[in-house]
């Protein structure tokens, strides 16, 4: 019966101070927006600045290592060609020069550059490439413009013209 009245006791004793604890939390306003568990003046203040920091240094150390790495693949390309020769590469495009009235026809697959002069095209099956649009029948080509042909098509000089023909 006495040890009945001394855990009565202790659980009286360790409620009441739980209660008086809690109570003193709640009153005291800890953790609210007038006294947060971290200032606001913290966060903007020493933890931005030591962040910025962190990050700058972090991009720095990076950008040395990608420099490094890249210095270091510049050298094994050089080495892998040195005693190359370089050429140029084989210019599979002529120059053609039209009178006015004078026809040229561009092969299917051809490839057409006007570089001087106003052509049009005869028939259809021209494409310029350089506007993405597709040639009508009786269009003209427009200069310094590239045109495929997905069909044989007869091109017509209506002046002095140059062409840069594939």
């Amino acid at each position: 019966m006495k040890q009945h009245r001394i855990c009565l006791k202790i659980f009286g004793i360790a409620v009441a101070v739980t209660a008086v604890v809690g109570l003193t939390m709640a009153v005291s306003g800890n953790n609210t927006a007038s006294d947060p568990l971290v200032s606001l003046s913290y966060l903007t203040g020493t933890y931005r600045t030591n962040l910025l920091k962190d990050v700058e240094a972090d991009i720095q150390a990076e950008s040395q290592k990608l420099s490094s790495s890249f210095s270091q693949q510049v050298s094994e390309l050089k080495g892998t060609m040195s005693g190359q020769t370089v050429t140029a590469e084989k210019n599979d495009f002529s120059t053609q020069s039209l009178t006015a009235g004078q026809q040229f026809t561009v092969r299917t697959g051809g490839e057409v550059l006007v570089l001087s002069g106003s052509v049009k095209a005869v028939g259809s099956g021209l494409t310029d490439v350089t506007a993405g649009t597709a040639v009508s029948a009786g269009g003209s080509l427009t200069a310094n413009h590239l045109y495929v042909a997905g069909a044989d098509c007869v091109l017509e000089a209506t002046g002095t013209a140059k062409l840069l023909v594939k």
